[in-house]
């Protein structure tokens, strides 16, 4: 048992290992107070490893996330989030970009007590070559933006999938507000306060996304077809003409959702950036959000929310 233990905690150590930097600790460096708190947050979380948890009841949802090596501490994080506040947990299946393999990641991630499933990039482009998805299968293979997409096509045909990006953690459960899986037959979405949307694309094949409340694409569940094969091969084409640009996969997904089930409840995520420099930024639990996406730029705010919910567990652990 406790070679297990130094086993898990040292490929974490390792996978997760960051230089600190001095210019932290600086009061005169100029750096913003938000951006150090959360850079010395990352630092800490990088060094502190997760010990094995205790089995949960399974929920026999599907929970996929995708990510580059580079997401893997964030995606523990969001890991460790999930299973802080959901009651049940759901069978996790993470795509690789190709930056990492199952044989990289499993150890890194042996800490988790219910199934991971690991699909490679390979695996989602030959899956849409032989559901005779050519375009998507393109896509998937050009970008991650592709990839995604292709992911939540080709898993949610067979299965209810929740997927989740791997920039997100969880404050409660959100059981309730998802509702029985055998009426996800259309795609729901989250709402953002942004117009992150490609607007030729948008107004080709669904105006609705150019109007508030706008979508975002980091929380979608579904189980069926995303779109009609008409459209999402259309608009996949398009998409390949720049497969790097992400207002292309926004505007996919904002379409899938409008033409869909539409937006799931607002409180399942917040995704606003009004504080993003705060000392005192939002807090989830007395705003009652369920969750939190912390898009590129807010992932400073990321890394302090994790490590304050890592002290509360730990807290909780020697009372």
């Amino acid at each position: 048992m406790e070679a297990g233990l130094n086993s898990t905690s040292n490929a974490q150590k390792e996978a997760f290992k960051h230089k600190f930097a001095a210019g932290l600790l600086n009061p005169f460096s100029g750096m913003n107070l938000s951006v150090r708190l959360g850079q010395l947050a990352l630092n800490i979380l990088s060094r502190w490893s997760i010990k094995p948890l205790p089995p949960r009841p399974e929920s026999g949802l599907c929970y996929l996330t995708i990510g580059s090596r580079t997401h893997w501490l964030m995606l523990r994080e969001s890991m460790f989030s999930l299973y802080r506040s959901w009651k049940k947990l759901p069978t996790i299946s993470v795509v690789s970009d190709g930056s990492w393999s199952a044989a990289d990641f499993y150890p890194v991630f042996s800490w988790w007590p219910g199934k991971i499933n690991v699909l490679s990039r390979e695996h989602i482009i030959v899956q849409a070559q032989a559901a005779g998805e050519r375009e998507l299968a393109q896509y998937a293979e050009a970008s991650g933006w592709g990839l995604k997409v292709a992911s939540i096509v080709l898993l949610a045909r067979r299965e209810p999938v929740l997927f989740v990006d791997a920039d997100i953690l969880w404050f409660a459960d959100p059981a309730d507000l998802l509702g029985p899986s055998d009426c996800w037959a259309k795609p729901r979405g989250v709402r953002e306060s942004n117009c992150y949307q490609h607007r030729d694309l948008a107004l080709r094949f669904c105006p609705k996304v150019l109007e508030p409340p706008f979508v975002n694409g980091g929380i979608l569940a579904l189980h069926g077809e995303f779109l009609t094969p008409e459209i999402l091969r259309a608009m996949v084409r398009e998409a390949l003409s720049d497969p790097n640009d992400g207002a292309f996969e926004q505007t996919i997904i904002a379409t899938a959702v409008h033409r869909g089930a539409g937006l799931m409840p607002g409180n399942i995520s917040l995704v606003e950036f009004d504080d993003i420099d705060r000392f005192c930024h939002r807090n989830m639990k007395r705003e009652g959000y369920y969750s939190r996406h912390y898009v590129n730029w807010m992932r400073h705010l990321l890394y302090r929310d994790a490590l304050k919910l890592r002290l509360q567990r730990s807290h909780r652990g020697r009372s």
